[in-house]
């Protein structure tokens, strides 16, 4: 009778495992990115350095959003916590070309992933709302000069750009100008209809 009882405890200690009760076992883990060349050496000063005491999951990662970028891999050590361990770990994850964070407790993991997913969410609103009223602020900005009853011939910005053209080239040949007695001297180019 003994036994039976043995397995069906048994089976609750590893849920509690699995579920990461704290009060079993210490494990920790760790996540960061390094660059999907590098990976390969990484594992290889994780396994040496632990001894073989953690598990290290990697999965490579291209950024969509820029496909020029080196291909970069996301990684996962777990292991047993101990502070030798934790600082080995750290100091070989640091030496990577690469960023590193402590993950939190299994049952806090999707909160926070919700709480991120919302924050990714309201800045792309905001930014999708900024640049939309930007937009509409540069349209009413060009649509003055017809309010007020002119016939348009180009747009607005574009003269304000050839205007702001017009005076940088004007203030970068006055910068190449020497001062002398109070005065510029220098050569520059001009319109002969300006002089």
């Amino acid at each position: 009778m003994g036994d039976v009882e043995n397995i069906g405890n048994q089976g609750g200690e590893q849920q509690r495992l699995i579920q990461g009760d704290s009060n079993l076992i210490n494990i920790e883990r760790v996540a960061g990115v390094v660059e999907s060349e590098e990976c390969a050496r990484f594992r290889k000063l994780i396994f040496r350095a632990t001894k073989g005491k953690s598990f290290m999951y990697t999965e490579q990662f291209i950024d969509a959003e820029d496909p020029d970028a080196k291909p970069r891999s996301v990684y996962i050590i777990t292991y047993y916590d101990g502070a030798h361990i934790r600082e080995k770990i750290q100091r070989i994850c640091d030496s990577f070309s690469g960023q590193r964070f402590n993950l939190p407790e299994i049952q806090q993991i999707g909160e926070q992933i919700q709480r991120m997913a919302d924050s990714i969410k309201n800045q792309r609103n905001f930014f999708d709302r900024t640049r939309q009223q930007l937009r509409q602020q540069l349209i009413e900005f060009d649509n003055i000069a017809e309010d007020a009853g002119q016939q348009k011939a180009s747009s607005t910005i574009f003269i304000y750009k050839m205007f702001l053209a017009q005076e940088k080239a004007l203030y970068q040949s006055l910068n190449m100008m020497k001062t002398q007695s109070g005065g510029l001297i220098g050569y520059f180019w001009s319109p002969a209809e300006v002089e």
